[in-house]
């Protein structure tokens, strides 16, 4: 296992993709089939990888724990330290932790991480809390800065300071927010601006997945008759079910997967224009929020908005399940990436009839990456979206505000 480590952290612009059992055992000196007595796949191996990196992280975080005594203040610039010392130090198993399409043993080994980290951290605030809480506070916590941490090393290999000066302050004002916490202001918070800044860039140009119709309108109504085929499999079976297949969507829209490519040059450009689709689709019930928004507040357009997400998200299941899938396509991926952009441009416009200074896009981005990370976490743990999640993003939608006009003064 000391041998996979060791060439995962050596190529961290792949990641775990190159290795082969054979690889593997000439790294470590050994037979390939002795490796068999241990671990019956590589997958196994990564696995086994991925959660000793977890457990050390762990331990590193309780080490610090234990240490950090003097304060509140104290507990969690200590905790943040080590988490960026952590991640720096080691980039290529930092890329396995983050791995958006890591197999399904290393997406249980994170989501069990962050469950032993979640009653650590409770056990240790229950002496600070003055409001009444529950683990799910802490969940929404480290859901909060695990995608911040992600995106942190995304920009920069020793962590952006931008990035970590945000991890600090959401985590204050989450804390005093949520668990009643007496916290004097952070040294670091405002040292590196995540929310004002340069104008933000031009809006983002037709993405090359975009696909362009047929020009005659039989070749349009079959284009769409096998769309509308393909979002009905995937929203009954979500994303990996038994019927996304070229066979079965072709036979659903009553035609031969030969004809299907005349339209869609595989089964992933497809499913891509069924995420195209489901963008679209979710931007016009925004325009409906904002359409109807005239002499509203920003609480109350928070809240309007807030309620559409989660209408829409509620509705159709498996093509939601396509839209959070973390194993989904370069494709769906760029999409998702290209909303997300449009969203923060959206945003922003839309924030400059509320504050007279509505920052540059970089805050923007980050508030979405983190909405979105939350937004799939509300529906995991229900179907019909969890109240208190959904309730944490609304508070967060009108902290960002808050934030905006302290720094107007």
């Amino acid at each position: 296992m000391r041998a996979a480590a060791l060439l995962i952290d050596s190529a961290p612009s792949s990641g775990r993709r190159p290795l082969t059992l054979r690889g593997i055992a000439e790294a470590a000196d050994t037979p390939v089939a002795s490796i068999y007595h241990y671990f019956p796949d590589v997958d196994s191996i990564v696995a086994a990888v991925a959660a000793q990196y977890g457990n050390e992280l762990l331990a590193a975080v309780e080490a610090g724990v234990s240490r950090a005594t003097e304060s509140l203040r104290n507990l969690l610039d200590t905790i943040f330290s080590i988490y960026r010392e952590f991640f720096a130090a080691r980039p290529g198993l930092r890329e396995l932790w983050f791995d958006r399409k890591a197999s399904e043993k290393v997406v249980r080994i994170h989501r069990d991480f962050r469950a032993s980290l979640a009653k650590m951290l409770h056990s240790k605030m229950l002496e600070y809390a003055t409001k009444p809480h529950d683990i799910l506070a802490y969940q929404v916590w480290i859901e909060i800065t695990g995608i911040l941490w992600e995106l942190a090393f995304q920009s920069d290999p020793e962590g952006d300071p931008r990035v970590v000066d945000e991890i600090h302050e959401l985590s204050d004002r989450f804390l005093r927010r949520r668990l009643g916490v007496t916290l004097p202001p952070s040294d670091r918070v405002g040292k590196s601006d995540a929310s004002t800044g340069s104008a933000p860039a031009a809006r983002s140009a037709l993405p090359a997945w975009d696909s362009r119709l047929p020009p005659q309108a039989r070749g349009r109504k079959n284009r769409a008759q096998i769309l509308r085929a393909a979002t009905e499999i995937i929203d009954s079976q979500g994303p990996h079910g038994p019927d996304v297949s070229a066979r079965a969507i072709a036979e659903a829209a009553g035609t031969s997967p030969a004809s299907m490519y005349r339209y869609f040059d595989d089964l992933d450009s497809l499913v891509g224009a069924v995420a195209a689709e489901y963008m679209h689709d979710l931007l016009a019930v925004l325009d409906e929020v904002e359409a109807g928004s005239e002499g509203l507040d920003y609480a109350s357009l928070n809240k309007r908005t807030m309620s559409a997400y989660r209408d829409f998200f509620a509705r159709r299941r498996g093509l939601r399940e396509l839209w959070f899938d973390r194993h989904a396509s370069e494709k769906v991926q760029e999409i998702h990436a290209h909303y997300r952009l449009l969203l923060a441009e959206r945003n922003r416009e839309a924030m400059a009839r509320h504050a007279s200074r509505p920052g540059d896009l970089f805050g923007y981005n980050l508030h979405i990456e983190v909405t979105g990370a939350l937004w799939d976490l509300a529906f995991t743990l229900d179907p019909d979206g969890h109240p208190y999640v959904i309730g944490e993003i609304e508070e967060l939608g009108i902290d960002f505000v808050h934030r905006l006009r302290e720094r107007e003064h």
